[in-house]
């Protein structure tokens, strides 16, 4: 039973995910008590400063999980677009495509050495630019800019992490990533109290995540390189660079570099137009409101995104009647866990701050209901567009970017004419009018799905998903 727990993808993501729920518990209300308004706002807005360095990865990390999954189920070659996926036969040969895996690691490693080199360049120019205003308002003090020089490095380390996650994740070790993390996160938790308690400001924290990021990539560098030992593969050249591998999977990667970026203008577009404006008690609510609805999200869509190289794998072997079945539970319990934790958060969350020595609030309930349903919408759209993804066809890049780009342009328009309310009208009309509904319609014709039985179907494996595993982990159940 304790086996089964501990190497299940959906079960260890989440005890994953529910350790930082610790941060939440533990590390946000010291946040709010031990700092200043101002300080709040640098500390939440890293999370955009991270996600920002992130967007050099430019579709790499998810490209390189399907083609991993790919010539783990022993493909010989990655389809480049959908004529491809659709005329490619299915793989009767199971096993791993050895030497294709490790002509895919080689030409990743010189690849993430640029998208290393482009993460300090982007964080030196824009990212700083994004943090100045809080910077000017703080009076530049110096603790502030050196935990914005500690970010630097943390986020270099972070981007070369990527590509070994990818691996273990498109080699079906979601579970053992998780294990690690859970791992890591507590012992961050931990050593946050203590420098919280201790009245430490921000950087010491950033400095902590530091730490955290060096032993993550070593673990998972060593961990990888072993699974390649184990299947006797000889790495002779570390830097050898694929041209055919390369050039499979660079179609999709530009296309989803495009994608992130204007993904990353519509989540964190918003956070980057209220960190520009003189009101603190405004900009730190706000923050903090995007903080814990980033993570209420991040926990629902777990039991999706922890399975994905399963999905990958099904979609590889054109398994569509299971793929639907697989994806209706994983999309339900998503589905169910964000609105769950929304309603619980507009009716209590204030309440609960209240109890805190802090002025730091959600924003006004309508606007955070507001902000739950266009984050909803969101997230259903990307588990759609990830399951189309799949094909290797990616037709995202220009409503991703034109979206992006409408919300920020328009953002900084409407701000000072109708304030906050405006800038998230903003954001919930432009997505509402394209995206949310479209990765939805290629999803559902690419599975042969019609539109009735999708709202039927997605339910009712859900339910049954839910009831099997509160069966499976009953602990009183007869052995």
């Amino acid at each position: 039973m304790l086996k089964k727990v501990y190497n299940s993808p959906t079960i260890m993501s989440w005890a994953s995910n529910f350790v930082r729920f610790g941060s939440l518990i533990f590390v946000i209300p010291l946040i709010l008590t031990a700092y200043s308004e101002i300080e709040q706002s640098l500390w939440f807005l890293t999370s955009t400063i991270v996600g920002f360095a992130l967007l050099a990865d430019s579709g790499f990390g998810s490209v390189l999980v399907r083609a991993v999954a790919y010539f783990y189920a022993g493909s010989e070659t990655i389809p480049k677009t959908k004529e491809e996926y659709e005329n490619k036969e299915e793989i009767k040969n199971a096993s791993p495509n050895i030497p294709k895996l490790i002509d895919l690691l080689t030409t990743s490693n010189r690849v993430y050495l640029f998208l290393g080199m482009l993460v300090i360049i982007m964080l030196m120019t824009a990212g700083m630019a994004f943090v100045w205003n809080v910077m000017k308002l703080s009076g530049h003090r110096f603790d502030f800019w050196l935990a914005f020089g500690l970010m630097v490095p943390y986020c270099y380390v972070t981007i070369l992490t990527v590509k070994w996650s990818s691996f273990i994740r498109g080699l079906g070790f979601v579970a053992m990533e998780a294990r690690v993390n859970t791992i890591l996160n507590v012992v961050k938790i931990v050593l946050f109290i203590i420098l919280l308690l201790l009245k430490m400001k921000p950087a010491a924290l950033i400095a902590v995540m530091f730490a955290e990021s060096i032993i993550k990539i070593w673990y998972l560098r060593v961990f990888t390189l072993k699974w390649f030992k184990k299947n006797n593969a000889t790495i002779r050249d570390t830097y050898y660079f694929n041209k055919e591998i390369f050039w499979s999977i660079w179609p999709a990667t530009w296309k989803l570099a495009g994608i992130f970026w204007g993904n990353y203008l519509v989540d964190s577009g918003n956070s980057i137009i209220i960190a520009q404006i003189s009101d603190t008690k405004l900009m730190s609510s706000f923050l903090f409101t995007t903080r814990i609805i980033t993570f209420v999200r991040s926990i629902a869509q777990t039991p999706f995104f922890a399975n994905i190289p399963s999905l990958y794998k099904l979609a590889a072997q054109k398994k569509l009647q299971d793929l639907k079945a697989r994806s209706s539970e994983y999309i339900f319990v998503g589905v169910f866990l964000m609105v769950l934790a929304c309603i619980i958060l507009v009716l209590f969350g204030n309440w609960a701050l209240q109890f805190l020595d802090t002025t730091t609030r959600f924003i006004e309930p309508w606007l955070f209901l507001l902000m739950c349903l266009t984050i909803l919408l969101d997230m259903h759209s990307s588990f759609h567009g990830t399951i189309y993804t799949s094909t290797n066809h990616v037709p995202f890049l220009i409503p991703s970017v034109l979206a992006g780009a409408l919300i920020v342009g328009l953002g900084f328009y409407v701000l000072p004419l109708y304030g906050l309310v405006g800038i998230l009208m903003v954001r919930f009309l432009v997505q509402f009018s394209f995206n949310n509904w479209y990765a939805m319609f290629l999803s559902l014709r690419l599975l042969r799905w019609p539109w009735l039985n999708y709202f039927y179907e997605v339910p009712k494996f859900g339910i049954l998903y839910i009831t099997k595993k509160s069966k499976e982990f009953n602990p009183i159940r007869k052995r």
